[in-house]
């Protein structure tokens, strides 16, 4: 019997990502972390931003610079409200937004990303779900986590890594990356209930 069933599912971090810098207290390069806090300074009608990033191990801080000499009434009124009074939602999408990271010439510390894979649809993930020829999961990765693709397949699918990698190799499985779009399409070729 064959399926046409499209099933998504998104990966979402659980926390703001954590940066690795020489830390100028502890002289070595070490572990910071989003401290959801911002700095706004005025300097006459300019102001710059910073989120405060934070050793875990002296708690010395780090600024990441948002804005840098610019007119408050530039600003999104509701992001401006929101630097000022620390809110942790925009803290969030700045810790977790690749390009600010790479504006501000920082490493992410992918090792210690925790995430969530979400499915769209009424499913769960992890669970004794059973999956059928002709069904395609797309896995979508906006925030571009860099964490295991065979990691990722076998929690949704709830099977080992060797299983995957054996249902691959016989072509059950057809996994395709669209690496601009940050997502995976998973083709399942044949019938596939999941038996851990």
């Amino acid at each position: 019997m064959s399926y046409l069933r499209k099933i998504e599912y998104t990966i979402i971090p659980e926390e703001s990502f954590k940066i690795l810098r020489n830390c100028s207290s502890c002289g070595c390069k070490t572990l910071f972390e989003n401290t959801n806090s911002f700095r706004v300074n005025a300097n006459g009608n300019k102001i710059d931003v910073w989120l405060i990033y934070q050793c875990i191990k002296c708690k010395h801080t780090n600024n990441l610079t948002i804005y840098k000499r610019c007119r408050p009434d530039t600003l999104i009124k509701e992001d401006y409200e929101g630097y000022l009074n620390n809110s942790s939602k925009l803290a969030f999408e700045y810790g977790t937004n690749n390009r600010f990271f790479a504006r501000n010439r920082v490493e992410i510390d992918w090792s210690k990303v925790k995430y969530i894979v979400r499915c769209n649809n009424d499913m769960q993930v992890g669970t004794e779900n059973c999956f059928y020829k002709g069904d395609i999961l797309v896995v979508n990765n906006s925030y571009a986590l860099k964490i295991r693709r065979d990691k990722v397949i076998s929690e949704i699918l709830n099977i080992t890594r060797s299983r995957l990698k054996e249902l691959e190799k016989a072509g059950i499985i057809i996994v395709t990356e669209e690496k601009l779009e940050h997502k995976m399409i998973i083709e399942i070729m044949g019938e596939l209930c999941n038996d851990r």
